[in-house]
């Protein structure tokens, strides 16, 4: 019976430990950069990744030298990895949707998803990749200092 509680305790605390290591969107708040991107299995161009993205509760902003993106975004806390829907509300991406994943590891994002865009209409990446079979996107982001 002692092993029996022994294991519950630790299966308690195991539970606790997992439970603050849990995605914090908060976290995400902020202003980053793009440090790499690849977009269905094809490297983006360096020039094409000059952009400020900032972060808010429930948008996020991408302000390059002649557009911008607006897109609303809803987080998926309980699944691993957490899951990302996002709706484009202003700019180019006005009205296009996407579903993916996203990671955020101490002022690293990693980001994967599929559009609504035709050609790139692929189902929601289950991994951090970017392939011409997955039709994904896949972005790294650092928050800037």
């Amino acid at each position: 019976m002692k092993f029996v509680g022994s294991l519950f305790t630790l299966v308690a605390v195991a539970g606790l430990a997992s439970a603050a290591d849990k995605f914090d969107p908060a976290k995400l708040a902020g202003k980053w950069k793009f440090t790499e991107g690849t977009k269905a299995g094809t490297k983006v161009e360096a020039k094409n990744l000059e952009a400020d993205v900032t972060i808010d509760k429930d948008t996020v902003t991408i302000k390059g030298a002649d557009m911008t993106h607006v897109m609303s975004y809803k987080l998926d806390t309980t699944k691993t990895p957490v899951e990302i829907s996002l709706e484009g509300k202003e700019g180019a991406a006005t009205g296009s949707k996407a579903d993916g994943i996203i990671e955020l590891d101490g002022d690293t994002i990693k980001l994967a998803y599929t559009t609504n865009i035709p050609g790139f209409d692929g189902k929601k990446p289950t991994k951090f990749e970017s392939t011409a079979d997955n039709k994904a996107f896949y972005f790294v982001l650092k928050r800037a200092k």
